[in-house]
């Protein structure tokens, strides 16, 4: 028990020190564009790639996909921001073109997530009723 604690511990730490790595290479690299369009210092470079391999990596050692997935979500929205924390948050919340209120307002992809939790609701009913048991067992036959 104490060395699962100790675990997560460290991964979190872990996440805290690449996140200030992440601030401080994008707030000692960004520059204002010259054109009056936002561009982002780390668009088509290998700072681009973290962003997945922080979830990714952090699935795979957590084993806890929604909390990888967010980190992910911020890391991303960090680096696109290059480094500035409103700009993130208003980015990644409110950005007409992709912001997650703008996406979750319209019907279709409400329609989708509804879909994908009943599906939950029926898998979880199905694994409390045993059914998922009595499949593997017939199939062991």
């Amino acid at each position: 028990m104490k060395m699962k604690v100790k675990r997560k511990q460290a991964v979190m730490l872990g996440l805290i020190a690449v996140f200030a790595v992440l601030l401080a290479i994008t707030m000692l690299t960004g520059k204002p564009s010259a054109d009056g369009e936002y561009t982002s210092t780390v668009y088509a470079t290998a700072l681009s790639l973290l962003p997945p391999v922080i979830a990714i990596g952090l699935a795979l050692f957590t084993k806890e996909v929604y909390t990888s997935l967010l980190a992910g979500i911020l890391a991303g929205a960090l680096l696109y921001a290059n480094g500035n924390l409103e700009l993130m948050l208003n980015t990644m919340l409110f950005n007409e073109d992709g912001g997650m209120v703008s996406k979750l307002s319209d019907s279709g992809n409400v329609g989708i997530l509804v879909f994908l939790v009943m599906l939950g609701i029926l898998v979880s009913l199905l694994n409390k009723a045993g059914g998922s048991a009595a499949w593997s067992v017939n199939l062991c036959r």
